[in-house]
This record gives structure tokens, sequence and C-alpha cells, in this order.
């Protein structure tokens, strides 16, 4: 008889059993789920994730089940892809449907050009997201996830987003961690999860009766008092309990006495004291050899290839054979039938402390020379020797060879390493100028501009050469200086090497930093030169840059004919792709030209491309084509989606600061709502980074309607007024004209007929410049209101303070209005003007259908606070509500959701992924996914198979 080691055993966890079931069918069943379980090392966490395995198998759930490994913490993506079988390695098991992801996760796309981890990273995460939700569309899904607490920062960031939206799809998302975080990102992950409402199962002791029934099963009979009594110094851990009885049971201290196991009278030996001295006790079976050779296994790690391990230790091949036998017999280690790995990772961790620190380090430094002769992986090559100490001149050389392909693949073990070796090597040393090159690309791919501009300038003092200073520029460009970005640039292009197409690239960089620092003649200047030298080397990239600089131009000048042109000229000359590190994006340029010339069907598509560019590539123009989308959906009325965007544009990386111009959006139609709750959403200033420059006027829009809502209209225009006065450059009136509107009825309400005057010479002046509906329509509406004043019709009630004379413009509000058409705000705000100026006419009829086209317009809007200031303006003048205009959307049910919600309701009926339903509406897999818990919420549903019901009983009504 020997107890061995148990097959699992569910002992004591009855109530957590329980749970597992229910969570499971909960995600089977379409509603997603999260499980934090957390306890000790040797609890029964592993245990316990044996059983939600085994009952999503059951239900025929896709289980997908992987461990972050101590040792990988700086490679990134190691835990994630590891659970979704996606390993970096050149020989990754991924389906047709992971490719993408797995060859992202090698560094094999373009990204491999990029100057920055977070475009790479954002890649990945992206890819990896949009994989599991088609995967959780055809079918329910199980990620279990042990050892999070070594999780890395990535793969702790998708399972932060999965988490998100996990209870719309039938996912179910478990992750096991030791009781105290070893990380703050790791720590912020259960802190998230636990506030999204995560099943947190805590695994206690386990009481005496639950111990009693473990030995029980382990020794297949009752234990007697003397060997329970002993058994209670494991503190009710299962492994613990575990351990001890297999080290008494081997020390022939345990006899059977009627039935019951009992100890000898042979108890002097010394039992172990912790857990970790009962694993290491496992270990007394084998010769020295044997036992040396199972320690610096685990040191190397928690999978073990024989003959890696033979050639690092020096060992016959049959020796190590022999040893890793006999520990899979000792229950040791575990064959899973891919490789042996070692069966708890307080096993490997109780071995690999029994080594001196010393010897640990020398044997972890051999490995990484062996492992690099072998052409190993280069990641888990760089785990090795960076836990060593000094590196020969033979790594030296592999590290140089390999920088490129481990920068992009782990830049976290890429910069100590490099900084290592640099510190080996003379100054003079003729591979020195690689590394100080391949640090400062390091740096940018870890986060760390500030210490890569150093490093490049560093390096500058011994090297030269194109390559250091354009990453040098780039370091400057991401700390959000720009103008010494240029200085860089003025200083390569003297460089007497310097290629026409690299001269171009450098120049067409330029360009774009001096459009934001609102330098258009020198930005000009350096564009044409981008062209002029690209298309004299035939460089694409230069010319591609160069022309869209010139488009950004020519948009900054308000030519957005010209500026649109040229866009479309650089997606012609970038037509073979476009390198990452140019930081360039022509599909929003070309998004943005369209929505002001108000071909917004074009506009819609152009940018539903621009977020699939910089979703696919990491880009840094994401928020901004989000931010353009909102614009678009305020001025169609598809208010709802345009909260979407904002939200997805919000939930990202922002290097070009959008979040100021997205978060007024969101304000201004709060405000107009009338939700806006000014204590909780209070609007900050504009500061002078480019998003500030570029969206003070929305911040300022936002503050002067707030202003307006609390009876303060004078100070309303006394604020935003300066804002047209002084537009130029970013935020230039062909930009921001959409204010007009509300600043003419402004200034009518107060009186103040010059502003008005000069609101409507200035917007028909940039009407006739360049004609759109839309411009048209908003110089004709403040032409109207500036029209010169005259004595109001009599009116039994007179005429209210703050109400302007009437003036010969009724008519020409109405035409107004009606120009407007398509921009149903605007439309609606034309109409509330016409109703007073025709009331102010004695026209009372007339009024009243315009005050009920104008409260219909705003309902479909639901801008109750635009609605009341109507109805309270016209009510001064004796003017009530005729025919009932559109009511407000209910707040429930299907007559509560937009028409975008509506199609996407009907698409995820039909079984679409979000993705796929993203590509059908030029929407982001970020957008659907807001449409959806919208759907869920005013639908009061709790999974997408529940739509699809909801959706086919709807039909079947009908």
């Amino acid at each position: 008889m020997s107890p061995g080691v148990p097959s699992p055993v569910f002992v004591g966890r009855q109530a957590e059993i329980q749970r597992v079931s229910e969570l499971a069918r909960q995600a089977a069943s379409g509603r997603g789920a999260v499980a934090l379980v957390e306890g000790e090392p040797g609890i029964g966490k592993t245990t316990l994730l044996d059983a939600f395995a085994m009952t999503c198998g059951r239900l025929g759930m896709r289980v997908l089940r992987g461990a972050a490994e101590d040792l990988e913490q700086r490679l990134p993506f190691a835990t994630i892809g590891t659970c979704l079988g996606l390993r970096a390695g050149p020989h990754s098991n991924a389906d047709g449907d992971g490719a993408r992801v797995a060859r992202l996760l090698r560094g094999e796309d373009a990204l491999g050009q990029s100057v920055s981890a977070a475009n790479h990273e954002f890649a990945a995460t992206e890819a990896i997201l949009e994989l599991m939700d088609r995967w959780s569309t055809a079918g329910p899904v199980a990620l279990i996830v042990d050892d999070v607490q070594w999780a890395d920062p990535p793969s702790v960031l998708v399972l932060h987003r999965l988490a998100q939206g996990i209870r719309q799809q039938p996912l179910l998302l478990v992750v096991a961690a030791r009781t105290a975080a070893e990380s703050e990102a790791v720590a912020g992950l259960v802190r998230g999860l636990t506030a999204r409402g995560a099943d947190v199962l805590r695994l206690e002791p386990l009481p005496e009766t639950a111990v009693a029934t473990l030995v029980e099963r382990l020794l297949e009979m009752p234990a007697g008092p003397a060997l329970s009594g002993l058994v209670a110094r494991a503190g009710g851990n299962p492994m613990y309990v575990t351990e001890l009885v297999d080290a008494l049971y081997r020390e022939s201290v345990i006899a059977v006495e009627d039935g019951v196991a009992e100890v000898s009278g042979q108890t002097e030996a010394p039992l172990p004291g912790s857990l970790v001295e009962a694993i290491a006790r496992r270990l007394d079976f084998l010769p020295r050899q044997g036992r040396d050779i199972l320690e610096m296994a685990a040191v190397l790690g928690p999978a073990i290839d024989a003959g890696e391990l033979s050639a690092v230790l020096g060992s016959p091949l049959v020796t190590v054979s022999e040893t890793l036998v006999r520990a899979i017999e000792a229950g040791l280690l575990v064959d899973t039938g891919e490789q042996l790995v070692f069966r708890h990772d307080l096993i490997r961790e109780a071995l690999a402390e029994h080594l001196p620190e010393t010897v640990r380090t020398a044997l972890r430094l051999r490995a990484g020379q062996v492992l690099a002769a072998a052409g190993a992986p280069v990641e888990r090559v760089a785990e090795h020797l960076l836990a060593g100490t000094v590196l020969d001149p033979q790594t030296v050389g592999w590290l140089v060879q390999q920088a490129d392909a481990l920068i992009v693949r782990a830049p976290r073990l890429a910069v100590p390493l490099l900084r290592r070796a640099l510190a080996a090597l003379d100054g003079a040393d003729p591979a020195a100028p690689a590394l100080r090159l391949h640090l400062v690309r390091a740096l940018l791919w870890d986060g760390d501009p500030a210490a890569a501009e150093q490093a490049a300038r560093t390096a500058l003092l011994t090297d030269g050469g194109a390559a250091l200073r354009w990453l040098l520029m780039q370091a400057c460009f991401r700390q959000g200086r720009l103008d010494e970005a240029v200085v860089v640039s003025e200083d390569a292009l003297r460089l007497p090497e310097l290629s026409a197409g690299e001269a171009g690239r450098f120049q067409g960089f330029a360009a774009f930093c001096l459009f934001y620092l609102e330098r258009f003649d020198a930005g000009e200047l350096a564009a044409r030169l981008a062209v002029e030298e690209g298309e004299a080397e035939q460089d694409a990239q230069a010319v591609g840059l160069g022309y869209l600089g010139l488009s950004a131009l020519r948009f900054a000048e308000g030519d957005m004919v010209k500026a649109h042109a040229l866009a479309d000229r650089a997606l012609l000359a970038f037509h073979g792709g476009i390198r990452p590190d140019l930081q360039a994006d022509p599909y929003a340029m070309r998004g943005y030209c369209l929505l002001e010339l108000d071909r917004f069907d074009e506009a819609d598509e152009a940018l539903a491309t621009a977020v699939r560019h910089n979703q696919a590539t990491g880009g840094v123009y994401l928020a901004l084509a989000y931010a353009l989308r909102a614009r678009m959906r305020l001025l169609d009325g598809r208010w709802d989606d345009a909260l979407a965007e904002i939200e997805a544009g919000l939930d990202g990386p922002d290097p070009l600061g959008q979040a100021p111009g997205l978060r007024a959006m969101a304000a201004l139609v709060a405000i107009r709502r009338g939700t806006y709750q000014a204590e909780r959403e209070e609007l900050p200033e504009p500061d002078d980074g480019v998003g500030g420059r570029k969206y003070g006027y929305l911040t300022r829009w936002a503050q002067a309607l707030l202003e307006e809502s609390r009876s303060d209209p004078r100070y309303a225009l006394d604020l935003l007024y300066p804002v047209w006065e002084r537009a130029w450059g970013l935020d230039q009136r062909r930009v921001i004209y959409r204010i007009c509107a509300d600043l003419a009825r402004l200034a009518a309400v107060v009186g103040d007929h010059k502003r008005a005057l000069d609101l409507a010479t200035t917007t028909e002046a940039l009407a006739a410049k360049q004609p759109t509906r839309g411009l048209t329509a908003t110089a004709l509406l403040c032409r109207a209101l500036a029209e010169p004043a005259q004595e109001p019709a009599p009116s039994p009630r007179g005429v209210a303070e703050g109400q302007r004379p009437t003036g010969a413009a009724p008519d020409m509000l109405l035409s107004a209005a009606r120009a407007f058409e398509g921009w149903p705000l605007y439309a609606a705000l034309a109409s509330e003007e016409a109703a007073v100026a025709l009331a102010q006419a004695g026209r009372e009829a007339e009024a009243r259908d315009a005050l009920g086209t104008a409260l219909g317009g705003f309902a479909a809007l639901e801008a109750t606070w635009d609605a009341a200031r109507a109805e309270a303006r016209l009510r001064q003048l004796g003017v009530r509500r005729g025919r009932m205009g559109r009511r407000n959307r209910p707040k429930h049910g299907w007559e509560a959701l937009t028409d975008t919600e509506t199609r996407v309701a009907r698409m995820v009926a039909e079984g679409r992924s979000n993705p796929d339903i993203a590509a059908r509406m030029f929407l982001s897999r970020r957008t659907v996914q807001t449409h959806v818990s919208s759907i869920l919420a005013k639908l009061d549903l709790s999974s997408r198979v529940e739509v699809a019901i909801s959706v086919s009983k709807r039909v079947s009504d009908a």
C-alpha cells in the first residue's frame, strides 16, 4: 500500500464545486461569468481549476487552459499565449483563426519596424480579443488561467479587457492567484475583477473532518488519533497533508491496526516541519547525482526537455532520462503527453531554492549559451542570459545578431540585457555602436521615451548615422516635444551620407510636427521637399508622408477639396503599405476631409478603415478616428452612436491627446439632454497641448451651454464668442463653424447686434469660398438672426425680457431649417428661431407649427434641455405647443433601441460575432460591444442568446 500522488480529489470543497457547476452552466447558456480563485500555495486552487475544466468539458465548451510562469513575467503575452495555444515559438500550434495572432506574438508582421511596443502590444491585444470574440460566437468558451500572480503585464491587460464585456458572451473566465498579489498589475486585475462582480472563491484551510476524509482516501482507510494528530500540523493545507502522509508512509511509521491507519512506535524521527521541507524529502530516494539533476532542472523552468537538460548539464542523456523516469514515479514530475513538467510549482520552487544563488546564476548563464548555440527562441535564451552575470564575446555576438527579434518579442528582456552587454564591452569595441542603437530602440519599445532620448543623445557623442537620429526624433515626438523632434530632423538632414529617400522621410515627419506646432510655412516647405526627394529616389514612404503633410496644411487653410485630393495622393503612394514608425494615417485624414465636405457616407467608410488600420498596426491615430466618427454622429443625429464612439475612443491609447475633445462631446450631449452632472463631469480647462488647442473650442462650447442652462446667456456668449474671433490653425473657423448656430442665437437673445452681424458676415465668407450644405445653411441662419430690428407686433402678453424685436427673418429662418436637412439638431434650432420670429411677427399659427417641428426634432435627439428652452421662449410670446411633436424614445423595450442598435441586435440574432458586425456596419469591434451592452440593458436581457430569442419572437409576432 502506498499513497503515492493521488488523482484530483475534491474534499471539503462542496460549496465551491457547486458554484463551479453553476457558473459553467451560466456561461454555456450564453451569459458570461468571471471567477477569481484565491488561496495560499497548496490549498487546492489548481484542483478546483481541474473541476472547472472537467465541468466545462462535459458541457461541450471549448476549454482554454494555461498558467503563468515566474520565469516569463518579462515575456509579453506569455500567459495568454499559453492559454490560447499560441506560443510565440516557431512551432506554434495555432489554427487558422489564431495564425495572425501567433505571427504577431512572434514579431513577424510589419510592426517589427515600429519604434514602440505600445503599437505592437495594442495590435496584438486587439487581435487576441477579436479571436476570443469569434470563438465565443461559435460556441461557449472557458478560459482558465492558473498562477496569475506571475502573469506578464500585456496578458493581464487582455484579461482586464475580456472581463469588461464578458456578460454579453458565452465566456467563462477563471483566474487563480496566490492570496498576496506580487505585482501592481496583477493587484489591479484582482481589484478590477472584484469590482465587476466576479465570483471570489477564497479557499480556506480544510476543517478537521475534511482532513480526515482526505487522509482516509489517501490511505484507503481511516486514520487513528496519533496519525491524525501528526497530520494536523499541516494546518488544513491539502497538499501539505498529502506530502506529510506520503513522508510518514515512506519512512515506515504507518501501520494498520484493526482496519485503522496509525503511527507505529517509531516516531522519534523528525517529520517535515513545512510543506517545502516535505517536498524536498521526496528526493531522498535518489542518489546525489539524481538530486542534482532535478534541482538544476528546477532552476531552468517548469518544463523539462531531456535533450536540452543533458546539453546544459553536460550529463549523458541516459543518466538524465533515468532520473526523470524515477521522478515521474515519485510524483515529482508529470508527463503531459507533450512535455515533462513539475507536478506543482511549489515542488520546483523547493528544489530550485535548495541550490546556492551562485550555482543558480552560473547554471542559467550556461543554459542561455547552450540554447543560443542550438537556435532556441530568442526570448528563452534571453531569460537565462539575463539571470547570469557577465556575458562573454560569443554571447554578445549572438545578442547583436538577434537584437531585432528580441526587441520585438520581449523588450523588457532586451533592455537590461543590452545594458549588461554594453557594460561588458570596451567603448571602442566594434559591436558597441550596434548595441547602443539597439538599446535606444529597445527603450522606445519598452515605453520609456525619456530614457531612450538620453541613451540616443549619449550614443550620438560617439556614433552618428541616420538610424540613431530617427529614433531620437521618435523619442522626442512620443514625449510631446515636437519642436525638439524638428530640431533633430534638421540635424539629420545635414548628414552628408543621407540618401534622398531618407531625407524625404525626415522632411515628411518634420512636416507633421510643424503642422501640429502651427508653423505652417515651414511645414509647407518640409512637405514639398519630402515629395521632391522621395520621387527622386522612388521612396514611396517619403512621397506618401509629403502628400499627407500637404493635405494637413491645406486642411488648416480651410481648403477641404484640395486637402481631400492630396490625402488620396498619399494613399496612392502608400499602396504598398505604411511603415508603422512613420506615424502616418491617410485614412483618417481622408475621412476628416470628407466629413468637412458633408460627404458623410464616404466619411463613414473612410473612418471605419482608419479604425481598422490603427487597430491592426497599433497606430497613434485610433482615438482621433473615434473622435471624428463621434463628431459625425453628433451632426447626423445619432447621439447614442456618438456616445458609443466616444466610449471606445476613451478606452484605449491616446498619444495625441484626443481625450479633451471626446469628453467635451460627451458633455455637449449630456447638457442638451439635461443629464449633465457638473460635480461628477467637470470639464478641465483646455491645455496648451495638441489636444487642448485642437479641441478647446468644444470645451468652451459645452461650458457656454452650461452657463446658458443656468440662466446666464450673456456670460455664455462672452465665454464662447472669443473662440470664434480667435479661431486659427488647428481650430480654424472652417472646422469649428458648428458652434455658430448657438452663438447666433445667444447674440440675438441678449441683443448683441454687432456680434450677430459679424457672425453673418464671416460665415457667409466661409460659405462663398467653399460651399457645403451645412456651411450654407449655417450662413443663412446667422444672416437671418442678424436682420435689422423692427418693432414687434402687439401682443396681449407683451414682449418678454430678453426677447429680440422682430425682424424680417421668419421666412429666411424657415429656409434655413429646410437647408439643414440631415442635421437634425440644427434643423430643430432653426425651427425654434423661426417660431420665435413668427410669433413676434404676429403669425401665431405658423409659429405654433414651427415650434412643433422644433420640439419633434429635439425629441428625436432626446434633447430635453433644448425642448424646455424652446417651449419657455414661445410661452412668453403667448404660443404654446400645437400639434404634438415626436415624443422622446422610451427608455426600455424594443422602441428604446436606436436604428443602429436594432441592426446590431438583428445581426447578433443571426449568430454573427462582434468583428463580423463591425465589418458590415463600418464600426469597430469595441463600438459594437458597447452597442450590445446597451441592447442588453434596454431589453433587460442577460446574453446574446436571449437577444436572438427575443428577435425571433418579435419576428413571429409581427
